[in-house]
């Protein structure tokens, strides 16, 4: 079936765009590995990373329970059957993408790698681009003043 004419994007970037960022922070470190070279603080590091990684997976979690309970999909490249405006969602607009962001910025903490560091700011300006913009303008038509209200008063990112 496909939908995606009723959806804010054909193409479901968020996935893709922090693959690539990923992929592209394990390739440079593997090439040109870039650390914090303070072997002092690594275990504080690490475990910093490890929480910042916990964090993020408990922000996706309950993103994705608020959507389940609502009945609307996740997958941006489908229709939006609900607007889900409470539980996380009450001071982030996106928290799947903040996950997103925070799972790459913890996984540079826990492997010591700062090239995915660098990749965060990156992919979160990609995704506002390709993604989030879309999806806003979206919700606009699709919702009208019941999402203006929302955007309003709940930030994009944090």
């Amino acid at each position: 079936m496909n939908t995606t004419h009723e959806a804010s994007s054909p193409v479901p970037w968020p996935p893709i765009i922090y693959g690539v960022a990923a992929l592209t922070a394990a390739l440079l470190s593997w090439l040109a590995g870039w650390s914090f070279e303070a072997p002092e603080y690594r275990t504080i590091i690490l475990w910093m990373g490890k929480g910042v990684c916990a964090l993020a997976v408990a922000i996706g979690a309950m993103a994705g329970s608020r959507f389940g309970r609502a009945g609307t999909p996740i997958p941006p490249n489908r229709p939006t059957t609900a607007l889900v405006v409470d539980g996380v969602f009450t001071w982030t607009r996106n928290p799947m993408y903040l996950g997103f962001s925070l799972l790459q910025l913890g996984l540079g903490l826990v492997f010591d790698q700062l090239w995915f560091i660098i990749a965060v700011p990156l992919a979160m300006l990609a995704v506002t681009k390709l993604a989030i913009e879309r999806e806003e303008a979206y919700l606009e038509r699709k919702f009208g003043a019941e999402y203006g209200a929302y955007k309003a008063r709940v930030r994009r990112w944090i």
